[in-house]
């Protein structure tokens, strides 16, 4: 004879409807957070950054906060970028009084002669605030686009 407890009784391990709800709200919650994370850590871009690295001036190197460089002087960057961008560049722009002075441009891991072997900063000599500019360029509607990464500034005695 089954009786009224026997027949509502239920085995080891099993849940009520409200517990079976609440778990299957947890999980959903749980894959909707996994699946939004793993998102976000997709998208997560590599902030782009330039910085002076080293200053050689006379045969010997320096760390760039360590000391000013000059004109004639050799100085590298430092730089971080997507690995998505192709080629990247660095251009490095010199002012005297607000006019352009001195440019260059060469690859990322390129050595710049402040100054260069002929400008108009080399021949008249003094300071100049420079700029160094994280760049690559692209192709948009048949043209080729210039894109700026990241820049940074220093100030080059003369």
């Amino acid at each position: 004879m089954i009786t009224q407890e026997s027949a509502t009784a239920t085995h080891p391990g099993a849940h009520s409807w409200r517990e079976n709800i609440l778990i299957a709200l947890a999980a959903g919650i749980a894959v909707v957070l996994l699946l939004a994370g793993t998102a976000y850590a997709g998208r997560q871009a590599v902030q782009p950054k330039i910085d002076l690295a080293t200053v050689s001036g006379d045969g010997a190197g320096f760390a760039a906060a360590s000391i000013e460089p000059a004109l004639g002087d050799w100085v590298t960057f430092t730089t971080t970028y997507p690995t998505s961008v192709k080629n990247p560049r660095i251009e490095v722009l010199c002012y005297q009084g607000g006019a352009l002075t001195f440019g260059m441009g060469g690859a990322v891991d390129y050595s710049f002669q402040l100054g260069g072997a002929g400008s108009q900063w080399l021949w008249s000599g003094g300071d100049a605030d420079c700029t160094a500019n994280l760049f690559y360029f692209g192709w948009k509607a048949g043209k080729q686009t210039y894109n700026l990464l990241a820049t940074t500034s220093f100030h080059a005695g003369g």
